[in-house]
């Protein structure tokens, strides 16, 4: 039983991270906590086809 929650604790961990890697733009993260001066202006679009 702790083994097998031990090992779905890691798999959750696992995905999450992966998640965080691939999915999260963390450019514009930090860019929102820098400084009114150093920061750069993001222009998000649409694209439309």
């Amino acid at each position: 039983m702790r083994r097998t929650l031990i090992i779905t604790g890691l798999w959750i961990a696992a995905i999450t991270a992966a998640h965080m890697m691939l999915n999260v733009d963390w450019g514009v993260l930090i860019n929102d906590r820098l400084p009114v001066g150093r920061r750069k202006l993001n222009v998000a679009y649409i694209p439309v086809t």
